[in-house]
């Protein structure tokens, strides 16, 4: 796999030419499908579905619309869909991009904290007193 600033610089190039640039670079480009990335994550949970929504406090329908993709969670909402499930940072991030919400930033003072509370496998009370702590917006 080639890193993303090497496949800017092959992009950028003036002899680069799309369909070789995507045929070549496929095992490098990221899986987008979202209804594969949230049924792998719930798998590897090893929790039930029902479990899941109510640690979320979603309710039944716009679970199964973010799971099948027919709904982008908002940041926060997709954060408390993975604290339920205590999934590790790469999901949070993958969940993150998938809809279309900013990466989780350990220079934002309230992402560092989230990022902590999710390494320290804080629960999601754990990290809503933590953020209180040090005067930060709860997740809603």
């Amino acid at each position: 796999m080639k890193n993303t600033g090497y496949l800017m610089y092959e992009l950028s190039l003036e002899s680069c030419n799309i369909d070789n640039y995507l045929s070549e670079n496929s095992s490098s480009m990221v899986d987008n499908n979202v209804k594969d990335f949230w049924e792998r994550v719930i798998e590897n949970s090893g929790m039930s579905k029902s479990n899941i929504i109510n640690k979320a406090d979603y309710s039944y329908h716009y679970f199964y619309d973010v799971i099948n993709g027919r709904k982008k969670p908002s940041r926060d909402k997709a954060i408390r869909l993975l604290f339920a499930m205590k999934s590790d940072l790469e999901c949070y991030q993958e969940a993150l991009r998938l809809s279309e919400n900013c990466a989780l930033y350990p220079k934002v003072k309230r992402d560092a904290i989230i990022i902590y509370a999710i390494n320290n496998k804080y629960s999601f009370e754990q990290l809503q007193s933590l953020l209180a702590q040090h005067n930060e917006v709860a997740l809603k």
